[in-house]
């Protein structure tokens, strides 16, 4: 089931790290599509099943493409 939570950061490697205490690494080939989100972004987060390397997609609750992700847990 999909949840919700705000950005918080975006940082030039592409790890989103949001409200909920999670980041998430985007997809390299991705950019494009999160060149608009902010701080404070409303971010929906789904699982992705049938992708083993990018087991998430997110996009930003107010529209736009979904992004391939994976949960991030470096430091």
């Amino acid at each position: 089931m999909p949840h919700i939570s705000l950005l918080e950061k975006l940082n030039r490697d592409g790890i989103a790290k949001l409200a909920d205490s999670t980041a998430y690494r985007i997809a390299p080939d991705q950019d494009d599509y999160i060149a608009e989100w902010t701080p404070g972004t409303e971010i929906v987060i789904k699982e992705n099943p049938d992708d083993q390397d990018w087991n998430y997609k997110l996009f930003s609750a107010g529209g736009g493409i979904p992004v391939k992700a994976a949960l991030h847990t470096g430091a």
